[in-house]
């Protein structure tokens, strides 16, 4: 935790928070958590160090092949669904939070905003928390009970972006983006990667769905679904 953020009571209590999540993890799809200690009192954070890029930077160079960013997903929901199961909602699924191994093993990170469902709130009911590309509606209005669900819109965001090389919205500010999650449908992917399947475009529309009742209810449901296309 950098020094200039040692007397934020609540940028401590979250670093705190983070180790004490990610110390519960334990997942081949996970960045391994190592140790935390005070150091010169400071507090540091160990993690396994991953070789290889973020998702964010191999999309640098445009959309991925389908069957490569299908791929990713299942292993992100592999993670999702043990992290959910153990009560834990990621609560920032981005690009930058994905990493890639160069035998193709993906691992999340990013842990910073993690919430066990029991831990308490450290921010002020309405304030917004993540990055305003892949939030959840619910996330944009501030809701105080976020669960699993969030971390699938998410992640239905990022597998548009792996497919159609863009983002589900664009805006000139960001307001103008927040509107969009709460109000506005995004542009099929389909139209704009004509190769996606119907069935594919039809399970990234259904992660983004704007209630969370309409998107996959577990990560299980949109991993099978994402696993039964690879079949097809």
């Amino acid at each position: 935790l950098p020094k200039h953020l040692q007397d934020d009571r609540e940028k401590v209590d979250r670093f705190l928070r983070e180790i004490k999540v990610h110390a519960r993890l334990n997942h081949p799809n996970i960045v391994s958590f190592y140790n935390a200690t005070q150091l010169e009192n400071q507090l540091v954070m160990t993690t396994e160090l991953v070789e290889g890029t973020s998702l964010a930077l191999q999309l640098e160079s445009g959309p991925l092949p389908v069957a490569k960013a299908v791929d990713y997903m299942c292993q992100t929901l592999s993670a999702l669904s043990y992290s959910h199961a153990h009560g834990i909602v990621h609560r920032e699924i981005t690009p930058a939070n994905l990493l890639v191994t160069p035998d193709g093993t993906l691992k999340v990170t990013g842990f910073g905003l993690a919430k066990a469902v029991n831990d308490p709130q450290l921010t002020q009911a309405g304030a917004m928390l993540g990055s305003l590309e892949y939030m959840a509606p619910e996330q944009v209005k501030g809701a105080t009970t976020l669960d699993g669900r969030t971390d699938l819109y998410s992640l239905g965001a990022v597998l548009y972006e792996a497919v159609t090389g863009k983002k589900i919205f664009h805006a000139e500010s960001q307001f103008d983006i927040m509107v969009a999650h709460v109000t506005k449908t995004p542009t099929p992917p389909i139209e704009l990667n004509p190769d996606l399947s119907p069935e594919l475009n039809q399970m990234i529309l259904t992660a983004l769905a704007k209630e969370p009742a309409q998107r996959f209810q577990t990560a299980k449901e949109f991993s099978e679904a994402l696993a039964n296309l690879g079949r097809a």
